[in-house]
């Protein structure tokens, strides 16, 4: 039986609705609740709460023509859908869709198709053809197959399957080195007087 030795708990992030922002506008206004509280009520983290009410932080002014701050849901979620905008994916979707599409009938060989890439050659190709894609460099496509994102296996590329891995340990000591060794001498020096003097 496999035993975890991970003592973190899993974190698990959960974008505000609509909603819980309303519901979140109407808790600030009313300044009794910490965000921990408003985080409980909510159901969300409460560094979820402190960034949203960053968020959708703006300055009013009042009746007497005092400024103040105070949160308001339809700016946090303005600001939110900016940001959104940006963003890009952090995993293998941010690279270029064609390339990893093209990448598997460069360099996996069949049998109506030998392989005519390796996977720095094709990457270095499909760059210098196409200059405006997001290609990955050699290393994070070898990264990729081993982590089995990719169509592609190990056992796919005949060099990498060739490669013997390093010893994570020195190897242990196979004896004394018998050429160094007083017998070892005596036996090297007999063969030489053999050599020099045949019967």
């Amino acid at each position: 039986m496999t035993k975890s030795n991970c003592n973190t708990a899993n974190r698990s992030f959960k974008h505000l609705s609509d909603i819980q922002r309303g519901r979140l506008e109407e808790l600030a206004k009313q300044g009794i609740y910490t965000q921990v509280q408003m985080a409980e009520i909510l159901g969300v983290n409460q560094s979820t709460i402190s960034r949203e009410l960053k968020r959708g932080r703006t300055r009013q002014m009042d009746y007497d023509h005092t400024y103040y701050d105070c949160y308001l849901a339809d700016a946090g979620a303005r600001v939110y859908k900016e940001n959104r905008q940006f963003s890009r994916a952090k995993d293998h979707r941010k690279y270029s869709e064609r390339f990893l599409n093209e990448l598997p009938q460069a360099i996996v060989s069949t049998k109506n198709n030998p392989r005519i890439h390796s996977v720095d050659t094709f990457v270095h190709t499909y760059r210098m053809n196409h200059p405006d894609e997001h290609v990955p460099c050699t290393k994070t496509v070898y990264m990729l197959i081993d982590n089995g994102v990719l169509s592609v296996k190990n056992i796919d590329l005949p060099m990498k399957t060739r490669i013997r891995l390093r010893k994570t340990r020195p190897s242990d000591p196979k004896g004394p080195n018998v050429k160094n060794s007083v017998i070892g001498k005596l036996i090297w020096f007999s063969v030489r007087k053999q050599k020099v003097n045949p019967q």
